[in-house]
């Protein structure tokens, strides 16, 4: 009986050590993971503070910086011009597609020409109006290529007549490439927002 009072007393030191070194553990475990956090609090506050401080970059699709630069909201230069017995709204680097030009010798591919038929231009802050044209504004445009547009099936059907008739069409066209817009010589130098935004696309 003796022996197993001594080796009752003895399991239950051994079980409050246990205890003791069990709640020792899990204070050091909570200290450990209390550290951590601090840690990545600070961590997380200097990159915010370090992306605050960077330069600000706006993603914009091609289609949209294209925009921009024409002219809206407040971009670089744009003109009216009358090409054809037609109005084209146009800014430098774009594409105009128009009726074949005659004579051909006159619009042969790769050929520059000034057009002086300018009906209107603008840039972020100035607007010129033409009346009709506006004097001394030049457009310089280049003839980029001579080609046919997209065929246009023609499909006529008369009933009850055993009658149809199926044909395609593809209308001549020309080219031109925008080179410069100039505007007359009292305007040339005055200051206005040229356009100048992100070109990185958005994927």
């Amino acid at each position: 009986e003796l022996l197993d009072k001594n080796e009752e007393d003895n399991l239950d030191d051994d079980l409050e050590d246990d205890a003791r070194d069990v709640e020792t553990e899990a204070a050091d475990f909570d200290d450990d993971v209390e550290d951590d956090g601090q840690e990545k609090i600070d961590e997380e506050s200097e990159i915010t503070e370090i992306n605050s401080n960077a330069p600000k970059r706006i993603r914009r699709k091609k289609s949209q910086v294209a925009t921009l630069a024409a002219g809206a909201p407040a971009g670089g230069v744009f003109a009216v011009v009358r090409i054809a017995g037609a109005q084209h709204k146009v800014t430098e680097d774009d594409v105009v597609i128009l009726n074949k030009l005659k004579p051909v010798e006159k619009y042969a591919v790769g050929s520059v020409h000034t057009l002086t038929d300018v009906l209107m231009m603008s840039s972020s802050h100035l607007t010129l109006v033409g009346m009709p044209v506006v004097a001394g504004a030049e457009v310089d445009v280049m003839v980029e290529e001579i080609t046919q547009d997209k065929k246009i099936v023609i499909f006529k059907n008369r009933r009850r007549k055993n009658s149809r008739r199926k044909n395609g069409f593809r209308r001549e066209v020309t080219l031109l490439r925008i080179l410069e817009i100039r505007m007359p010589e009292e305007y040339k130098n005055h200051k206005h927002n040229l356009g100048e935004y992100s070109m990185e696309a958005e994927a």
